[in-house]
């Protein structure tokens, strides 16, 4: 009985005959019912047979040639056996994992056209009050959503209503309205992505970025006024509330980014200021231009203690936070401009920086660049425009790109050794949202993609092992051949035992290894 191929099914169903010029129609259709058909020639077939000899053993026959029939033709009988002999040959040739997915037998039926893409699953998605700019998320359960008010006109609106009048002071105070807000959430025992809203802060200034630091339960906004937020959360009454909110007049133009380390804030800011705030002794502890530039963006890893900033004009800049006073080590040309999103990698040395105006994505070896005091990127990315927002999957070695149509780009590192220098498109663009993303957060350990946008809705997406379905049918395959083997290699453990230990091998595992 012949064994079949789960991914697609190969049948020659007839045969196309114009003078001695006989053409044999292959008809492919795939589990996800895609079909086309491929005439070949007996001498394709032929070719095909020949380079695959020297790459695989014990290969199917291919049905011989008559040479008779060059003098006499190949009556209908014969062509019928053919077609028969060579529809065989086909389904014992995809049946061989190792053959079906060599590249010779995909090129001579077309394969690369029929790739079942396995998409990412959505998990779960609800909507918020106003667009998501922000979000963060801890092990203790709890997520904070940082939103504003997306519409121009909106925001127009709401500042001119919430200017204070001469005459304001006399009727009392007015309401005013919010154009940012940060909330609280709190997981519940009844699912994953069961969370129950706890308390809401709102803004009359836009809320641009945010920091959640969970050993001492501080989260930051940086808000549009230049100000920060300092708000500490009650761990211990279940984040039900918040102890303590302070409002930090720092910066004179937009805060573009922050962080907490040590009990201090380092800040970022369109004024091109690089600040640092000390909570635990009070006072500012370190002021400082970088450029002459905006600040656009901002973030920094622990382990090596560095901090990484970019500008409107494209620059990178590498800091060295271990001292008291931040230092820039190095300057980073990426020929570029207005750097958006920033992702550091400590454990392959990958700093990864996107550019909203041109959406081109730089990838460089930090740990090379600050060796050599030389900032050279390893490679370029030519991404959609108006790239906002860029994540990284050490694991897979994909880049996740959010864009401002509302689709996620996916590429996927070639080689992810540390001296990789490409990186391809993969055949995959999510279409998340309606509007803008604005934030990503990929979640190693889960495999999940947290998107953020403009149509005010924040998504949970699980993306499969392997993008394609014939990766995953590969995978069971090569799991079930280890196990087997690791069958084998017991049974043959047990019978050695009977064997003299000095005739074993220091493996343990006997003549296995003959």
């Amino acid at each position: 009985m012949l064994l079949m191929n789960e991914s697609i099914n190969v049948t020659i169903p007839s045969y196309q005959q114009e003078s001695s010029n006989v053409q044999y129609v292959i008809d492919i259709k795939t589990r996800n019912k895609q079909q086309w058909q491929i005439p070949k020639r007996y001498s394709q077939f032929e070719d095909l047979h020949k380079k695959l000899i020297p790459l695989f053993q014990e290969l199917p026959e291919l049905p011989k040639k008559a040479f008779i029939t060059f003098l006499v033709g190949k009556s209908k009988e014969q062509l019928e056996d053919r077609r028969a002999g060579l529809e065989k040959y086909l389904q014992q040739l995809i049946v061989r994992r190792e053959i079906y997915h060599s590249q010779l037998l995909r090129d001579f039926l077309q394969l690369e056209q029929c790739e079942e893409i396995l998409p990412p699953n959505l998990l779960h998605s609800f909507k918020t009050i106003m667009g998501i700019r922000d979000v963060a998320q801890s092990d203790q359960g709890v997520m904070f959503l940082l939103q504003a008010d997306m519409s121009v006109l909106n925001r127009v609106d709401a500042y001119v209503n919430n200017m204070k009048m001469p005459w304001d002071s006399e009727q009392g105070e007015l309401k005013t309205i919010p154009v940012g807000q940060v909330e609280c959430y709190i997981k519940q025992e009844e699912g994953e992505f069961c969370y129950k809203k706890l308390w809401t802060k709102e803004y009359s200034t836009q809320a641009i970025c945010m920091f959640y630091e969970p050993i001492t339960c501080t989260l930051l906004v940086g808000l549009d006024s230049g100000n920060i937020n300092f708000i500490k959360v009650s761990e211990r009454d279940s984040f039900q509330k918040y102890e303590q909110s302070i409002e930090i007049e720092i910066h004179m133009a937009r805060i573009m980014g922050l962080f907490y380390r040590n009990g201090q804030i380092h800040s970022v800011s369109k004024d091109t200021h690089y600040k640092v705030i000390d909570m635990d002794q009070g006072g500012l502890k370190s002021d400082f231009s970088i450029g002459k530039h905006e600040l656009t963006s901002l973030t920094y890893n622990e382990q090596r203690q560095i901090s990484v900033v970019g500008n409107r004009n494209g620059q990178l800049y590498i800091l060295n936070i271990k001292p008291a006073q931040p230092i820039v080590m190095l300057t980073i040309e990426t020929s570029t401009s207005f750097i958006r999103g920033l992702v550091l990698d400590y454990q392959k040395n990958y700093l990864i920086s996107v550019s909203y105006d041109d959406g081109v994505i730089c990838v460089l070896d930090v740990g090379k660049c600050l060796q050599e005091n030389v900032g050279k990127i390893k490679t370029k990315i030519q991404a959609k425009i108006k790239t906002r927002e860029v994540q990284w999957s050490s694991k897979r070695g994909e880049l996740f790109v959010g864009n401002d149509d509302g689709t996620v780009t996916i590429y996927n590192a070639l080689d992810l050794q540390p001296q990789c220098n490409m990186f391809s498109y993969l055949p995959v663009v999510l279409k998340a949202h309606d509007k803008a993303i604005t934030k990503l957060i990929w979640q190693e350990s889960t495999q999940i993609l947290v998107t953020g946008g403009k149509d005010e809705l924040i998504k949970w997406w699980h993306f499969p092992k392997k993008w394609k379905a014939g990766d995953q049918d590969e995978q069971v395959k090569s799991k079930q051949l280890i196990e087997a083997k690791m069958d084998n290699i017991l049974k043959l453990q047990n019978q050695n035992q009977k064997v003299d230990s000095d005739e074993e091998d220091e493996t343990g595992l006997g003549n296995w290894h003959k």
